[in-house]
């Protein structure tokens, strides 16, 4: 029995022969898919150790060195099929210095947003007139109520969320043209 596990397989055959084939197989959607999902495991490594140090700062630092691994993976051999294996620790050490760099936004971003000039954030996005009391962040069942308590930790949510569409960004336009080129 032949088992296929390249990364494409069930792309093919869900979609042989049909025009979206060739959009789903595109580098594109497919750093966009992985993007999405190195971002979970961001979300899911920052977010936690948020919870658990809590501070702003040093989550930052253990998700980046967590996703950096996880996405250089993913990017060699299922974005970019680069699958060439002598250059592998140059690709890793060049790949580790664009995500430095990013991290390096990373950081002053956070910094900016979350350490510095929430009190801002918070006014300009009128997050001190939600009553975290009420639905859906009241739940005390809910998801939410772990992570969004108050303004200042809901500035600190969005924060990420707005700091890692940036990075997607900036990611790729790195990882296109100046590493897996």
């Amino acid at each position: 029995m032949d088992i296929n596990v390249h990364p494409d397989f069930l792309i093919r055959k869900a979609f042989k022969g049909h025009m979206a084939e060739r959009y789903l197989k595109s580098e594109k959607i497919k750093y966009l898919f992985w993007g999405v999902i190195t971002t979970l495991v961001y979300f899911l490594v920052r977010f936690v150790a948020m919870a658990l140090l809590h501070q702003a700062m040093l989550p930052v630092l253990l998700a980046q060195v967590v996703t950096v691994l996880f996405a250089f993976v993913v990017n060699k051999f299922f974005v970019f099929a680069d699958n060439q294996s002598r250059h592998v620790v140059v690709q890793l050490m060049r790949f580790s210095a664009g995500r430095l760099f990013v991290a390096g936004i990373d950081f002053l971003l956070t910094y900016i947003m979350i350490e510095r000039y929430s009190d801002l954030f918070i006014r300009l996005l009128r997050l001190n007139i939600i009553n975290f009391q009420t639905f859906p962040f009241g739940l005390s069942w809910s998801w939410l109520h772990g992570w969004v308590y108050d303004s200042i930790s809901f500035n600190a949510v969005i924060a990420v969320f707005v700091i890692q569409v940036i990075a997607i960004v900036v990611n790729y336009f790195i990882s296109k043209f100046m590493i897996f080129d």
